[in-house]
């Protein structure tokens, strides 16, 4: 109930300001309410595709268009939605406009993981880099941890094994890049700094920063027997017995355990 009369005064305060454009005011007010007006449907978009509300996000955004065409904000909205809906030719052209209309860094980040996940990881590469131009970008760590990935997509491993490390110097809570270094320097047969990632990985799910699933637990097995750490095999080897026996993963300990 808070939250829909919370909806009906910023709906309110729209139409408020939206109706203050028309009184005699002079440019600079005129202006002043004009961009209100714009962020708060900027806002009121981005709440709506939060929601699942599509059509409602895209009424409210276009709506900011409508006062100010180059809103980085509002094409930027525009371009998730339509990622959302699977039109993805609109959706790039939103990505690109809030680019060009000064979305600067948030921009291209965005539309570099709209582009890793329309499997294009080349021309993700060249978004990452340039949002890793700011380095003052508050998200820069997991810039790396995503470039790691798309690097290692293009199977270019030891650039990716240097995006993980860097990603690691700025936030050492990244389990992802934890996992990462282990399973490239394990398919490199650098088994000690496998294992030596993969330890930073277990002090992150001890301290409840981070979680085991199937793949994990299947990564970290071999890697603890192969050094002696008994106790950390028996651990893995019960987790992915009692919580994942279903899996591919269990099926091939099963098969690795028979060999050895």
């Amino acid at each position: 109930m808070k939250q829909k009369r919370l909806w009906a005064l910023c709906l309110m305060s729209v139409v408020w300001l939206c109706s203050c454009v028309t009184t005699t005011q002079g440019p600079f007010e005129q202006k002043k309410d004009l961009e209100k007006a714009e962020k708060i449907y900027i806002q009121l978009g981005y709440g709506y595709f939060e929601n699942g509300q599509l059509l409602k996000a895209k009424e409210k955004l276009s709506e900011a268009l409508a006062i100010n065409s180059k809103s980085a904000g509002a094409h930027m909205g525009l371009a998730r939605v339509y990622e959302q809906e699977q039109e993805y030719s609109l959706a790039e052209s939103h990505f690109q406009k809030a680019i060009q209309y000064g979305g600067a860094t948030e921009a291209h980040f965005q539309y570099a993981v709209y582009l890793y996940n329309r499997a294009r990881f080349e021309d993700s590469l060249a978004q990452y880099n340039e949002v890793l131009k700011d380095t003052l970008y508050e998200r820069r760590a997991q810039v790396f941890y995503y470039q790691a990935i798309a690097l290692t997509r293009l199977q270019s491993f030891d650039e990716a094994i240097t995006a993980y490390q860097k990603s690691l110097v700025l936030n050492t809570e990244l389990a992802g890049s934890y996992l990462g270094l282990a399973r490239l320097y394990n398919n490199d047969q650098s088994t000690d700094q496998a294992y030596q990632s993969y330890l930073g990985f277990i002090e992150l799910v001890r301290a409840r920063k981070a979680n085991q699933n199937a793949a994990s637990l299947w990564l970290g097995i071999p890697l603890a027997y192969v050094h002696g750490d008994m106790d950390l095999y028996a651990s893995l080897a019960l987790q992915l017995k009692s919580q994942y026996p279903q899996t591919d993963e269990y099926s091939q300990y099963l098969s690795w355990q028979a060999e050895l």
